[in-house]
């Protein structure tokens, strides 16, 4: 059996995207997002917790798509 190593050329960053959601009020919802897990962005307040949701997973995506056209402008 051969092992086989790959590696890449180029480094990648790591990334740790998540965003949390808390209740501020009856019917109100704040939305903040983190790329590396101690930093976070306000991203807004919300009405429902479905939007709030939906909201931190846009922020996400959003934030990851930047990071790969920069690895690839790089």
């Amino acid at each position: 059996m051969q092992r086989v190593v790959m590696k890449s050329r180029i480094p990648a960053p790591a990334c740790h995207l998540s965003w949390t959601v808390r209740k501020i009020s009856n019917g109100l919802y704040a939305v903040a997002a983190t790329s590396n897990g101690s930093d976070y962005d306000f991203v807004g307040n919300y009405r429902s917790l479905a939007d709030a949701h939906r909201a931190g997973r846009l922020y996400a995506r959003q934030l990851i798509h930047q990071s790969h056209l920069m690895a690839r402008s790089a």
